[in-house]
C-alpha cells in the first residue's frame, strides 16, 4: 500500500497502512519500526536520524521538524528540518548524507535529500518514506529502453569534422539532457573520481558539475575492500558510473534494506527511470568543510549489487543483481611505442555511455599528455567499437593541429551516440578497443594547388593531376596521380574537387546529406568515412535530381520536381543539383587540410 498526502485517513486506515508497512519492512535491518505517514507529522516533533561522518560506523544525529511543504510537486511533498549533532553545527548539509534516514517517535518518516547552499543552519529537506517505498512498485526492466533518435539531416556526421562541435555536443548537448533536477532545492551528490590524477581531474570536473554533482578526487576501490560492504538504512553507499582502472562514483547514504531491496539518496541520480549500474559499499575518508555546500570525500568499497531505477524521490537497487557494463581498453602510445594501458568499464546507456566514454578519455588523456596547444593524434589501426551481431565498427584516423585531443576523445564517442540512438534497432555493444598515439608536433599538411596535365579529354581518357601541399614547418610536396575517365561519361563540364576529408565531407553534406536506413547501413557508413590523412579528388556534373525520402532520384524532369517538392510536409524532399561521377584517393603522411577546384571539360569522339 501507497499512504496518499492527499486523501484523510481514518483510524482503521491508519492501523492498515502501518500494518501493511510493517509487512513491508519485515526481515530488514530496520523492520522493529514503523512508518510515520506524511500527513502526521508536525512541526516541532524531534527525531534521529542515521548516517556515517567517518569509515563505515553509523552515527546519529538530532533533527527537529520545522514545517511541511505538500504538494510541491506532483505526487511529492517535502519534510523541513533542523538537524544537529556530530559535525553538522559547523558543517551544515553534508553532500553526502543524502538519504540518511529520518526516525520521529521511532518511526520512520523519510530521508535527508536536499539543502540549501550558504545557509547559516544545517537545515535539511527530507523526501516523505511513502514516496520511496513507491519507487519499488516501478516496472524494473532487464535493461534500460531509453533510445534517442539522430537527427540526419541537420548533418549528423558534420560534426565529426569539427573539435568545437564535438565538444560542445558533449558540454552542452548531452550533458544538459543528463543534467539532474535543480531548481530552488540542492540536491548535490559528491562524485569520486579516482585514476586520473590532478590534471585529469580538473579535466573532468566541468563535465561532472555541469550535470548537478560536486566532482571530489578519491582514492579507487580497494581490492582488499572488495565484497566486505553490508549495507544497512545509515551506511554510506556508491552508484558506479566509471569502474576499473578510473573510477566514478556517486556516493550517498542508504535509507533503507529489504532483502535484497536497497533504497537511497532520496532525490534522483539523473531521473533516467529504469537503469543498470554498479552498486557498491563506500568507506567515508574525511569531510570537508566548505562555505556554499560541505562534504563527504568516500571511496567505493566493493560492488554489493545493481541500482535498476533512478526515480524523482530516491533510486533503488538490488543486492542480488549484477549490471551490464561497456568494457573499455585504451592504448596510451608515442612514437608506436605503447607507454600505458587502462582497462575500464562504462555504464551501458544510450545517454550516458557516450558523455561517460567522452569524459573518460578526456580525463586520461589530460593526465598524461600536453592538453593545451598543437598536437597529433592518431587513432590506431585496431580501434573499433565491437559489436555483439555485426561487423566492427572502425575508428582509425589521424587528426592534427589545437583540436587534435579533442578529437582523440570526441570521435570514438560521438560515434558510439550515433550507434546507440539510432532509430532502428537496438545494438549490443560488446566492447571498445582504442589506440591513441600522440606527437607533440603537428603533422598538418595545407592544399596549395593543383594542375592537370590536359583540361580537356575523353571518356575512357586518363588524366595526370598534380597536387601540391604545404607541409607544416616544411618543404612543399608535390603528388602526382592518374584518373580515369569513367567511359560512361557523357560531354560536358566535369567539377574536380581536391580536398582533404573535413572539406570534402562538409561538401558532401551540402550537395547530398548521407541519410542512413538501418543499423547494418549506419555500420557501414561510418566504416567508410574519409580518413584526414588522404586527399581526395571527386568530380561532379551538374544533374537536377533529389533525396526523397532518403532515396536518390536522379535526372528529374522540372515538371516532376516540382510535383514532388509540393508540399513539403514532412519536410523529406531535398534538391541535389549535382551528381558524383568519379572519386579517387592520394594517401600522405600528413593529416590534410583546404580544398581546391578545377574544371574538366569532357568531349566528344
Amino acid at each position: 500500500m501507497v499512504f496518499s498526502p492527499f486523501a484523510p485517513m481514518n483510524t482503521a486506515a491508519r492501523i492498515l497502512a502501518t500494518m501493511c508497512l510493517a509487512t513491508v519492512l519485515s526481515g530488514s535491518a530496520i523492520a522493529e519500526v514503523d512508518a510515520l505517514p506524511f500527513d502526521q507529522v508536525r512541526p516541532g516533533m524531534r527525531g534521529v536520524g542515521r548516517t556515517v561522518f567517518q569509515g563505515t560506523t553509523i552515527s546519529e544525529f538530532q533533527v527537529e521538524i520545522l514545517g511541511t511543504l505538500p504538494n510541491i510537486g506532483p505526487d511529492q511533498n517535502l519534510i523541513l528540518a533542523r538537524l544537529a549533532g556530530g559535525p553538522l553545527a559547523e558543517m551544515g548539509v553534508l553532500s553526502g548524507m543524502s538519504g540518511s534516514p529520518v526516525f520521529v517517535e521511532g518511526k520512520l518518516i523519510g530521508a535527508v535529500a536536499y539543502s540549501w547552499g550558504f545557509s547559516k543552519e544545517p537545515i535539511a529537506g527530507i523526501t516523505p518514506i511513502h514516496e520511496m517505498l513507491a519507487i519499488a512498485q516501478s516496472r524494473s526492466a532487464p535493461r534500460p529502453e531509453r533510445t534517442g533518435s539522430v537527427d540526419w539531416t541537420a548533418g549528423a556526421l558534420d560534426r565529426l569534422t569539427s573539435a568545437t562541435a564535438l565538444a560542445e555536443f558533449f558540454r552542452r548537448e548531452l550533458g544538459a539532457r543528463l543534467a539532474r533536477p535543480a531548481g530552488a532545492l540542492r540536491s548535490t551528490l559528491p562524485i569520486a573520481v579516482a585514476g586520473l590524477g590532478a590534471e585529469g581531474f580538473g579535466r573532468v570536473a566541468s563535465e561532472l558539475t555541469a550535470t548537478g554533482f560536486l566532482p571530489l578526487q578519491a582514492g579507487g576501490s580497494s581490492a582488499a575492500a572488495q565484497g566486505a560492504a553490508r549495507l544497512e538504512a545509515g551506511s554510506p553507499v556508491g552508484v558506479q558510473l566509471v569502474r576499473g582502472d578510473i573510477e566514478f562514483t556517486a556516493t550517498g547514504t542508504v535509507t533503507w534494506v529489504e532483502g535484497d531491496q536497497v533504497l537511497a539518496f532520496g532525490h534522483p541520480l539523473f531521473g533516467l527511470g529504469a537503469v543498470d549500474l554498479p552498486l557498491t559499499g563506500a568507506t567515508v575518508q574525511a569531510l570537508l568543510p566548505s562555505i556554499q555546500q560541505s562534504s563527504r570525500i568516500a571511496s567505493p568499497s566493493g560492488e554489493v549489487g545493481a541500482l535498476r531505477q533512478d526515480r524523482s524521490s530516491g533510486v533503488l537497487g538490488s543486492l542480488r543483481a549484477r549490471p551490464r557494463m561497456i568494457p573499455v581498453r585504451l592504448e596510451l602510445a608515442h612514437g608506436g611505442t605503447v607507454d600505458r594501458v587502462y582497462s575500464f568499464d562504462i555504464a551501458d546507456d544510450p545517454l550516458l555511455s557516450p558523455l561517460l566514454l567522452y569524459v573518460s578519455l578526456s580525463g586520461i588523456v589530460a593526465g598524461r599528455e600536453r592538453a593545451i596547444g598543437t598536437a597529433t593524434v592518431r587513432i590506431g589501426d585496431g580501434s573499433v567499437i565491437k559489436l555483439g551481431r555485426g561487423a566492427d565498427v572502425e575508428l582509425d584516423n589521424v587528426f592534427s593541429g589545437p583540436g587534435a585531443t579533442d578529437y582523440g576523445s570526441g570521435v570514438p564517442a560521438y560515434v558510439l551516440y550515433l550507434l546507440m540512438n539510432n532509430a532502428w534497432s537496438r545494438p549490443e555493444i560488446a566492447g571498445i578497443n582504442l589506440r591513441l598515439d600522440h606527437e607533440i608536433e603537428p603533422r598538418t599538411a595545407q592544399i596549395r594547388r593543383v594542375s592537370l596535365d590536359r583540361y580537356r579529354a575523353r571518356a575512357g581518357d586518363v588524366v595526370q593531376a598534380v597536387v601540391v601541399v604545404a607541409p607544416y614547418r616544411g618543404r612543399d610536396l608535390v603528388l602526382a596521380h592518374a584518373i580515369p575517365i569513367p567511359k560512361e561519361t557523357p560531354p560536358g563540364p566535369l567539377v574536380l574537387q581536391v580536398a582533404g576529408a573535413s572539406a570534402a565531407i562538409r561538401a558532401e553534406s551540402r550537395q547530398e546529406p548521407v541519410i542512413p536506413h538501418d543499423l547494418e547501413q549506419l555500420v557501414r557508413l561510418i566504416n567508410q568515412l574519409r580518413r584526414n590523412d588522404r586527399i581526395f579528388i571527386a568530380a561532379t556534373r551538374e544533374d537536377p535530381g533529389a533525396l526523397l525520402g532518403g532515396s536518390r532520384l536522379p535526372n528529374l524532369p522540372p515538371s516532376i520536381a516540382h510535383v514532388l517538392s509540393h508540399p513539403r510536409q514532412r519536410g523529406d524532399f531535398l534538391p541535389v543539383p549535382r551528381r558524383s561521377v568519379l572519386e579517387e584517393s592520394i594517401t600522405t603522411p600528413y593529416a590534410v587540410e583546404g580544398a581546391a577546384t578545377i574544371e574538366l571539360e569532357v568531349v566528344g569522339p
